[in-house]
């Protein structure tokens, strides 16, 4: 489908060039842009249905790549597993940024030599694509894949994204567990780390429902939203899990000064960023 016959049916879709940083909406890679669904217009079997449109368009995009048993799998309504037995994990990756001269192969090749094992990788369109491989004694950490892809994009003049996903058991129940992987991935792209896996992004991926429907929740955002500085405070205080040392040098300040802004929030909102229980919340209320 073109984007005006997905317009004819849902009239507040839109184009952009790059991804809305709101939970609001459903999204999704589209034509090396973003096309965008307004959530309070779907049903929960448009959502569906649309997830699944999505995953036959990006697959109907991957002609340059042999088909393959992993991305019929993945990506078609294939129930044969494409391998018998063993553990495995799918490594996404979206490139931007790419030059006239950027060479898909040579990329891919490049980013297979780093690891073990790998079954299968290819690109599902023109800038993103998954890397599967086997799990080993030895599996690369994500501080190590987040200084490939730092070296790959130094290489290649890119800006990488990716994600590793949890190693999961072959079976048919694997496929569930990549698209949700990627409707994740597809969800926090762009609004976390360069590199990122489900630790990272739990809390405020499947809590973000939740919170959207609380009016106590939706009033203290709106107050903090009128304080973005604090919004900056919360977010280095949890990413440096309460270690106010570590996320005084990530907001490049003075402890002290950070001691002091700690004060002065606590004493203008009685929530303590150093009490575990206070610093989630307040976290939740920055998602």
């Amino acid at each position: 489908m073109n984007f005006n016959q997905f317009k004819s049916i849902y009239p507040s879709a839109f184009l952009t060039d790059d991804t809305k940083n709101d939970q609001n909406y459903l999204t999704f890679p589209y034509n090396n842009q973003w096309i965008h669904f307004d959530k309070k217009h779907l049903t929960s079997s448009e959502i569906k249905l649309l997830y699944l449109v999505f995953n036959k368009t990006v697959s109907a995009q991957n002609t340059g790549n042999p088909q393959s048993k992993w991305s019929d799998f993945l990506l078609e309504d294939q129930p044969h597993l494409p391998i018998e037995t063993g553990v495995y994990r799918i490594i996404q990756f979206d490139i931007d940024k790419k030059d006239a001269r950027f060479d898909k192969k040579l990329w891919l090749s490049s980013f297979k030599s780093f690891f073990k094992d790998v079954q299968e990788a290819f690109f599902i369109n023109d800038h993103y694509g998954l890397l599967i491989h086997r799990y080993s004694d030895y599996s690369i950490a994500q501080d190590e894949t987040i200084g490939i892809l730092q070296t790959l994009d130094d290489d290649f003049s890119t800006k990488t994204s990716g994600y590793i996903g949890q190693h999961w058991p072959i079976s048919l129940d694997f496929k569930h567990f990549f698209k949700e992987e990627q409707a994740i991935f597809f969800n926090q792209l762009k609004r976390n780390k360069q590199v990122f896996s489900l630790p990272d992004v739990a809390l405020s991926y499947y809590a973000s429902d939740a919170l959207s429907k609380s009016p106590i929740i939706q009033y203290l955002k709106k107050d903090l939203a009128s304080h973005p500085e604090t919004k900056e405070l919360i977010t280095a205080i949890w990413l440096n899990q309460g270690n106010i040392s570590l996320a005084a040098k990530y907001l490049f300040i003075h402890r002290n000064t950070l001691q002091y802004r700690l004060d002065r929030f606590y004493e203008e909102s009685g929530l303590s960023l150093k009490n575990r229980n206070d610093l989630l919340l307040c976290y939740l209320l920055t998602i």
